[in-house]
């Protein structure tokens, strides 16, 4: 059995989550447990939401023969692709809006062996037009971006069986209950190399298990053991805080430490490493010349490593007294007209 069953009572409400070890599972995109979901609650005439990371099409393509994924020239992110109201697919970067052409074979090797990677709102309303002959409403941040718009989207709600949201709108109007809730992937924030991403996943889940007494829910996840998805699941907060805050306490993320990022770009590559080489032995010396012993200095490109044609990179202070070492690096260094940015309260360090 690929999956865990954990039932919840919520003003005297009985609710089953469903976690969905997808490890185990033919497919990286609908379970099992979820197909037969669907079906179970379509006959029944009952009401889905299936949340989707991101909106358009697809999120890449990729070549099967040597693994080439294009990406955008201005941006180190893969092209996106998306449908217009034509149905023509064109491809372009989410963050710098560039156009591209959908090409027919790999740009390196040639090889027609393409093919798209991971579903997104377009193309999971294509599958259930596929696989279950309905229509599914697409609800995206431009259909709910007004009070009108929120008006009419909710009208067309009680029409469609099938509801496709993006995580970023995972709160439906109150007046709608849904019946089955399908997270296709659970384990969104973990993707994100950040000491918030475990607490962001949590509640990610947590929020839409409580806003939702009504519904059953199919939590699919490539990472069930995570300690953030399986308190989310039981509901229960305080487990997940006592585990969390061991994990900040032992690498020293606040509150048990101080957090300092420093940003440098550059549109020339090699200006970046010998800008950011010089920074980092600057303030190894200045760390030992004043006996600031516990501090913890690391260079690292961000998440995105590229954006808008500039490349960048951090610097990484962490460990107590990060604001005091930091008034003699103002001071010595003179960051600011060197073209760093500071974050000297850093929440996040992607």
């Amino acid at each position: 059995m690929n999956y865990e069953r954990f039932d919840h009572t919520i003003h005297t409400i009985k609710k089953s989550i469903f976690l969905v070890n997808m490890t185990k599972e033919i497919t990286p995109y609908f379970s099992q447990l979820a197909i037969q979901g669907i079906e179970k609650y379509l006959k029944q005439g009952k009401k889905i939401w299936i949340l989707v990371n991101k909106k358009w099409y697809t999120g890449g393509i990729m070549c099967q023969e040597c693994g080439h994924i294009p990406k955008c020239k201005n941006c180190s992110v893969s092209i996106s692709y998306h449908k217009l109201v034509s149905w023509d697919t064109i491809g372009l970067c989410h963050i710098c809006k560039t156009q591209y052409n959908v090409p027919t074979s790999c740009p390196v090797c040639n090889s027609a062996k393409i093919k798209d990677f991971w579903l997104w709102t377009q193309k999971v309303a294509e599958y259930v037009k596929n696989e279950y002959g309905k229509d599914a409403l697409i609800i995206e941040s431009e259909t709910v971006n007004s009070p009108n718009k929120i008006k009419k989207i909710t009208e067309s709600i009680t029409d469609h069986q099938i509801i496709i949201w993006t995580s970023l709108l995972a709160t439906p109007p109150s007046t709608i209950n849904f019946d089955l809730i399908i997270f296709l992937n659970a384990d969104l924030w973990l993707n994100i190399p950040d000491y918030t991403s475990a607490e962001r996943n949590f509640y990610f889940l947590y929020e839409a298990f409580v806003k939702h007494p009504t519904a059953n829910f199919i939590v699919q996840s490539f990472n069930p053991d995570q300690y953030s998805i399986r308190n989310a699941c039981r509901m229960n907060k305080e487990k997940f805080y006592e585990e969390d805050t061991v994990f900040r306490n032992v690498n020293g993320y606040p509150p048990f430490g101080e957090l300092c990022v420093i940003l440098y770009k550059n549109e020339i590559e090699e200006s970046l490493y010998t800008k950011v080489d010089t920074l980092h032995k600057d303030l190894l010396y200045l760390k030992e010349k004043y006996e600031f012993k516990n501090i913890e200095i690391y260079s690292t490109p961000p998440l995105i490593y590229k954006m808008f044609g500039k490349y960048r990179y951090n610097i990484i202070l962490k460990w107590p007294n990060v604001r005091q070492f930091m008034d003699i690096i103002f001071t010595k260094l003179n960051l600011a007209k060197k073209w760093f940015k500071v974050d000297w309260m850093a929440e996040s360090i992607v």
